[in-house]
């Protein structure tokens, strides 16, 4: 016996579940937006210390005050991946608990006999 609530359910747990797809091709392009940052960081940093003289102390500030912007992408690119891999988690607990509802509600209307 099929109901309003359980139909809602089913559907609900569909659009969880096209939800997480999508969030999971998400993360991919933000893992991957992040990789590119570090390494724009790491490269832009190493050419901007190589470029500098000075003391070892130095050469670092001065290349850590060249890349400020970049090392500031690079952290928000990984926050972001950060950020997208609780959401998936999240999604994943939505789900579960959809389907145990779902599933107590199916045993419930099998033990009341509608079920048969």
């Amino acid at each position: 016996m099929s109901t309003p609530e359980n139909t809602r359910r089913v559907v609900h747990l569909a659009d969880l579940s096209r939800e997480l797809d999508q969030a999971v091709m998400d993360l991919g392009r933000y893992e991957e937006m992040a990789v590119e940052a570090e390494a724009d960081y790491k490269l832009a940093r190493s050419h901007a210390m190589k470029d500098a003289s000075g003391p070892m102390d130095l050469r670092k500030a001065e290349a850590d005050i060249q890349c400020d912007e970049l090392f500031r992408t690079c952290g928000k690119a990984a926050a972001l991946v950060t950020m997208q891999r609780a959401h998936i988690k999240a999604l994943h607990t939505r789900i579960d608990v959809g389907r145990t509802l779902q599933a107590t509600a199916r045993a419930e209307v099998n033990l009341a006999g509608f079920g048969t």
